[in-house]
């Protein structure tokens, strides 16, 4: 049973009117901000437990202004999962950092994010912006362990970003956080009773922007668009990255704001930056993601029908391109139906073109390539070096989009609202009546009729209209 399973059980048994005053009672005895401060300060004077108890959540003072540079000395970060979402949470820390130098930072997050790695080095004691916590959310010794290192440690705030997850309202509720604020989404009712300021996780924003709102009492910019850099390690992995500059310019993409749409005949079709162009690679290398399967309780993958006809009709349109499909390890079983599905390209595209030999993708006659990475560094070059990536939504779309603008995006389960990333050349959306289904609750769903509707024709044509 994976972590999803058990806090859909946990949560059904748990968040309830009952746990609720349980953990109205143990909650911890911090007060909350008064008004009339300034900032956030780490000596807080204590409220009597009744008061704590009367007060509604709703009556916490507005936290909208900044704090002073000196008053937050600690952040802990709370991501379990969700790589993409983790693509945002990092420009956020970025951004942060940048703000106030000073300020700790750890996250504590698990080994199903592993692109906190990239940008948390320790190579070089000036260089890191976090440090990294790894817990096993199927770990009660875990729980445990980190309950006491809270403890130990005194953060000034902790801001839980995870949505539904039950498991780390409950670690917080008994940990001795007498001095730490903690802040997160109002998605579960026990958190009312543990936490000091929730916000609104809403379905019609930009995760990006979602974030920022647990982030607000720092003022940090808004603008949609990256600004992380890449430790010297992950730098001298992907390659060409300035690692003499503060911001990486191959990530320092100004684009038009999301959701910007360029309207065209197809009303699904639109796109956040039109004025991307057609810049191949040398070997013409597509990279296509169509499976995201990380064990979750539903497999995220575009329709074996349709991903055949996407290959086939990139092969027509793209004369000589390769192909090539990225996943992980979850992934790899159904991409070898797609590759064994995939008829062979026309003799005339397969010939239209040699791989160089040190590109190491094998030669022209593969039809369809499975890359096997074995790190997050690797598909990043892999993603970085191809003139097309193709993404359903999920992680990899994220980490193209931070590192090749010429990213199109496939949406269907989830909302582009939400999703979308900052640099993109087009989206396509099939707009089921059943999504999104991946936001608010954890789906089950075996159907994946969202895919299915997914106009392929369409696609392909929308992308030729972009890259020229």
């Amino acid at each position: 049973m994976n972590n999803k399973k058990i806090n859909r059980i946990a949560a059904r048994l748990i968040d309830n009117a009952v746990f609720v005053k349980i953990f109205a009672l143990l909650k911890r005895k911090s007060a909350p901000l008064s008004s009339a401060q300034e900032s956030i300060t780490p000596s807080r004077t204590r409220t009597s437990r009744l008061k704590r108890k009367s007060a509604p959540l709703s009556s916490a003072p507005s936290l909208l202004f900044p704090p002073k540079s000196d008053a937050v000395k600690k952040i802990l970060i709370i991501k379990l999962e969700g790589m993409g979402d983790a693509v945002y949470l990092i420009e956020i820390i970025h951004r942060l950092k940048t703000k106030y130098p000073a300020i700790d930072i750890d996250v504590l997050t698990t080994d199903k994010v592993p692109v906190f790695n990239i940008f948390a080095s320790n190579s070089s004691p000036a260089e890191p912006e976090f440090n990294l916590i790894i817990i096993n959310p199927l770990s009660f010794t875990d729980y445990c362990k980190t309950i006491k290192a809270i403890n130990n440690t005194g953060y000034d705030i902790i801001t839980d970003t995870t949505g539904m997850p039950v498991n780390i309202p409950l670690m917080l509720a008994f940990a001795k956080t007498s001095k730490t604020y903690i802040i997160g989404f109002d998605t579960l009712k026990i958190k009312k009773s543990i936490y000091d300021r929730l916000e609104n996780l809403n379905g019609d924003m930009h995760i990006f922007e979602n974030y920022l709102k647990l982030f607000k009492i720092f003022n940090l910019p808004q603008d949609k668009r990256f600004t992380l850099r890449f430790t010297q390690s992950a730098a001298a992995s992907i390659g060409n990255l300035n690692q003499n500059s503060t911001s990486n310019p191959i990530l320092n993409i100004n684009v038009n704001p999301i959701l910007n749409p360029n309207p065209t005949d197809n009303p699904n079709l639109n796109s956040s930056n039109p004025n991307s162009y057609f810049n191949p690679a040398p070997s013409r290398r597509i990279i296509l993601v169509l499976s995201s399967n990380s064990g979750g309780l539903m497999h995220k993958k575009l329709p074996l029908a349709g991903s055949v006809k996407l290959i086939k009709l990139l092969w027509k349109e793209f004369n000589g391109c390769h192909i090539s499909l990225l996943g992980g390890p979850g992934d790899y079983n159904y991409l070898e139906e797609i590759k064994n599905a995939a008829d062979s390209p026309p003799a005339e595209s397969a010939q239209a073109e040699s791989r160089p030999a040190e590109s190491g993708y094998g030669t022209p006659d593969a039809a369809v390539k499975i890359e096997r990475t074995k790190s997050i560094e690797e598909a990043m070059v892999l993603l970085k070096n191809s003139f097309l990536n193709i993404c359903i939504d999920s992680g990899l779309m994220h980490l193209s989009s931070l590192v090749n603008p010429d990213t199109y995006c496939l949406f269907g389960y989830s909302n582009p609202a939400n999703f979308l990333p900052f640099n993109n050349i087009g989206y396509f959306w099939s707009h089921p009546d059943c999504a999104p289904c991946s936001f608010y609750k954890i789906s089950g769903c075996d159907n994946l009729k969202c895919m299915d509707e997914i106009d392929i024709d369409a696609v392909i044509n929308d992308i030729k209209l972009r890259l020229k």
